[in-house]
């Protein structure tokens, strides 16, 4: 069964998965460079073309492909915003929820423009979809992991408890 790593967007779910990645010798998919590649369009032009729902769909493909497999799984930061990807996260035993300040994620995205649903918001909005999605990620998570520290100790928690 996969290793997945859910959590807001700039949390560090690809750079730990990178860690993890090399620590049990498993290949890494970052669910949304996966959907880039296989649709050939960058994120936000999904979005502008087909719309945040079009998305979510190609998330949840996604996720049901590899969800079963040998691998790390970084996921997107909205993820939970799909009830089916949601439901298939729960059935998983090994889904970590990164956990970081919304101040240090402010900071992170806010002027990334490959980040649709940050891109130019400002601090209260940003906390507002924080606060949203909360919820969720506790909901499905299998353990909590605090990713306020150094990713090294980050990944080093998430490997202890396996």
């Amino acid at each position: 069964m996969s290793i997945v790593l859910i959590g807001f967007m700039g949390v560090g779910k690809t750079t730990i998965g990178n860690l993890l990645s090399e620590h049990y010798d498993k290949s890494l998919v970052d669910i949304d460079t996966y959907i880039v590649e296989t649709t050939q369009l960058p994120i936000p032009q999904i979005f502008e073309k087909y719309g945040e729902k079009h998305f979510r769909d190609l998330e949840y493909q996604a996720l049901k492909k590899w969800i079963d497999q040998d691998v790390i799984i970084s996921t997107g930061g909205g993820i939970v915003e799909s009830e089916l990807c949601k439901e298939l996260l729960k059935q998983n035993d090994n889904t970590f929820w990164l956990k970081c300040d919304v101040e240090i994620l402010f900071n992170r995205i806010n002027h990334d423009n490959n980040r649709p649903n940050a891109n130019g918001k400002s601090l209260n909005e940003l906390k507002t979809l924080y606060s949203k999605r909360e919820l969720s990620y506790n909901e499905i998570a299998f353990k909590h992991i605090d990713a306020n520290r150094p990713r090294e100790v980050v990944a080093s928690e998430i490997i202890e408890s396996l």
